[in-house]
């Protein structure tokens, strides 16, 4: 297998983490666009990113003020 074929394969395997890493964006919320451009600029680094570091925006959404001190309350009672 010659330096064309192994550059081949491996544009292929790159291009289709950046697929995977888009779809998974497009699953937690995010914009897959931007994901599929970090995709395919760091591959599968980007990818351990988006699955292991990085909380979808869902996950972050904040609490009303006073929820978490009504929530302690009614497990003090």
């Amino acid at each position: 297998m010659g330096w064309n074929e192994w550059a081949t394969a491996g544009g292929t395997v790159w291009f289709s983490i950046a697929l995977v890493i888009s779809a998974l964006a497009g699953m937690q919320g995010r914009t897959k666009l931007g994901w599929f451009v970090l995709g395919m600029i760091f591959g599968p680094l980007a990818l351990l990113l988006l699955v292991f570091l990085i909380q979808p925006p869902a996950a972050r959404q904040e609490l009303p003020a006073g929820s978490a001190v009504r929530a302690q309350k009614s497990m003090s009672d």
